[in-house]
């Protein structure tokens, strides 16, 4: 779609998202002291299928926008560490504790510097971050920066998840596609998150690795080139 379209969509759902979640919370404060165990329940489905509503409202434009062409590239010099991966992970502490499993940053050396596209990047690390969390019924996330062997700057993202079968590590990238199909599934998503990690990556000349062993967690690895 033409850019003057995806504006106006991107305008357009951020009307939605916060009318949806606006209305919700305003109902719920009328309600304060009155509401019944039925009633707290059907509003957490209501924020939470807001907030479904946003990621996949996100994810799409996200995706035509990198699909078309028609993300231009800003690059600029940050702060790996203050400017993307701490907010990430103060951002994601709340999901993480929700399922009990820790999360931490260890970063090598204070001041990681990168001319980068921050906006991409910060989409990506999040989508990578979310994910570890998404996939990890317990144990623990864990994100290391640092500078390799060959002198690139590194940053790993670990976790004690469920992992991924090999025979699907070559279609992890592909946009909707997931290790399980079908209603049964286990998690919910549209397999677009990695597609655009993987379009995110390129637009910033980093390369992504991927070690994962089933049932005991996987390592997603961004080197900047």
């Amino acid at each position: 779609p033409p850019r003057s379209t995806l504006s106006s969509s991107s305008a357009a759902s951020d009307v939605y998202k916060r009318q949806i979640l606006s209305f919700s919370s305003l109902l719920k404060n009328e309600l304060n002291g009155g509401l019944t165990p039925e009633l707290s329940e059907t509003f957490k489905y209501i924020e939470n299928g807001g907030n479904r509503l946003i990621r996949t409202i996100d994810l799409i434009l996200n995706a035509s926008k990198s699909q078309n062409n028609q993300y231009k590239i800003k690059l600029e010099e940050v702060d790996l560490n203050n400017d993307i991966l701490k907010p990430i992970i103060k951002s994601m502490k709340d999901k993480a504790d929700k399922k009990n499993i820790s999360i931490d940053l260890h970063v090598a050396e204070n001041h990681l510097r990168i001319v980068c596209d921050q906006y991409s990047i910060s989409q990506l690390f999040e989508n990578l971050i979310e994910n570890a969390i998404k996939y990890t019924p317990k144990g623990s996330v864990k994100v290391s920066a640092y500078i390799n062997s060959f002198g690139k700057l590194q940053v790993d993202i670990i976790d004690t998840g469920i992992g991924i079968a090999p025979q699907y590590i070559p279609k992890l990238f592909e946009p909707f596609t997931q290790e399980e199909q079908g209603y049964t599934r286990s998690y919910e998503g549209l397999g677009l998150g990695l597609s655009l990690v993987k379009n995110y990556a390129d637009l910033n000349n980093a390369e992504i690795k991927v070690e994962s062993e089933k049932d005991k967690g996987s390592v997603f690895s961004v080197i900047f080139n």
